[in-house]
């Protein structure tokens, strides 16, 4: 990939992709497979911010059965699954364990029901994925087998565990980084480092993109028939700040903090477990939101905490009463 900055301001491009995020390099990637002539760019490094800092998750809508809600299972199930047939190189399957406590709402009796109905929404979440990418069905393990992949997990009325399986990205901007590599190859042109700054318009259409180059301060104009805005949380604040567009419905944000512990994992399944904090959203709740303790590369990840967050991303941070009200959330868990 080259950083050709003169390419920009000297073409009419079919389309300006602003954001490159793993929105933007897949939307420039479709675009290039269509034969438009496509410039992205990003005014940071490719991948830097949402799409690198999360929970390495290729969720297949598991959790959304308890919001009932179906077109967003198979959504989810068809987005991973492409994933793992174009991607099998960095997306994986992961197992995840679900302790099942007595015979209630907790018990395997009452999650059996749900995982069964997962499976029959998802029935086709394996089509075209390679035998050793592909999501099994749901199942279930003893007792012992709980606590021999999980020791010092609560014994108490411990009646086994329900086994799920998702997705798990081993290198998350090394995937968007693919995408972008794979659009380049079909022509387009891609710079980092390289800001938006306002929109020029025509009539009612925005027909350039006023640019600066964040390295040297240069600024120009790069010309466009569309402009697609994928700048994630920066997104409605440039429309509102260049263009003075308001969008409809005001989109909220959510800041998501998860722990990186420097902790070998002991097994290649990831465990859920319960929280007393209650996930307002579930129309069936199960006694608490799940934590879940997943080993990534040679570490384990625990999260995912998720507070809403209206300032402007750059702002994004966390305080230190937080982070021991996290521990000590997951350690009463």
């Amino acid at each position: 990939m080259r950083r050709n900055l003169s390419a920009l301001a000297n073409t009419e491009y079919d389309l300006v992709i602003v954001g490159g995020g793993i929105f933007g390099v897949c939307a420039a990637w479709d675009a290039a497979l269509r034969g438009l002539s496509v410039a992205i760019i990003e005014k940071g490094d490719f991948a830097h911010a949402t799409s690198a800092n999360h929970f390495k998750m290729v969720h297949g809508g598991i959790r959304y059965l308890q919001h009932a809600d179906i077109y967003r299972i198979r959504e989810s199930s068809r987005e991973r699954a492409a994933l793992l047939r174009i991607a099998p190189h960095l997306v994986q399957p992961l197992p995840i364990v679900i302790p099942t406590y007595g015979h209630g709402i907790k018990g395997r009796e009452f999650l059996s029901a749900g995982l069964f109905l997962y499976d029959i929404i998802t029935c086709d979440r394996n089509r075209g994925v390679q035998a050793d990418r592909r999501i099994p069905r749901c199942r279930f393990i003893s007792r012992q087998e709980v606590l021999e992949l999980f020791p010092g997990i609560k014994e108490k009325s411990l009646t086994g565990g329900a086994v799920f399986c998702d997705g798990q990205i081993y290198n998350p901007p090394r995937l968007a980084i693919s995408f972008l590599k794979s659009a380049v190859n079909r022509g387009a042109d891609a710079a980092n480092y390289v800001e938006a700054t306002g929109f020029l318009q025509k009539g009612n259409r925005v027909s350039e993109v006023k640019a600066r180059d964040v390295l040297t301060g240069n600024q120009f104009e790069i010309r466009s028939k569309v402009v697609l805005n994928t700048a994630g949380p920066w997104a409605h604040r440039l429309l509102r700040s260049e263009l003075g567009l308001r969008l409809n419905s005001k989109p909220t944000f959510s800041r998501d903090l998860a722990f990186v512990v420097n902790r070998h994992p002991m097994t290649r399944y990831a465990v859920a477990f319960s929280t007393k904090a209650k996930d307002s959203d579930t129309i069936l709740d199960r006694g608490g939101r799940h934590l879940f303790a997943v080993p990534w590369r040679d570490y384990t990840l625990i999260g995912v905490w998720h507070v809403v967050f209206n300032e402007a991303p750059e702002k994004i941070g966390v305080t230190e009463k937080e982070l021991q009200e996290f521990i000590d959330e997951v350690n009463e868990a």
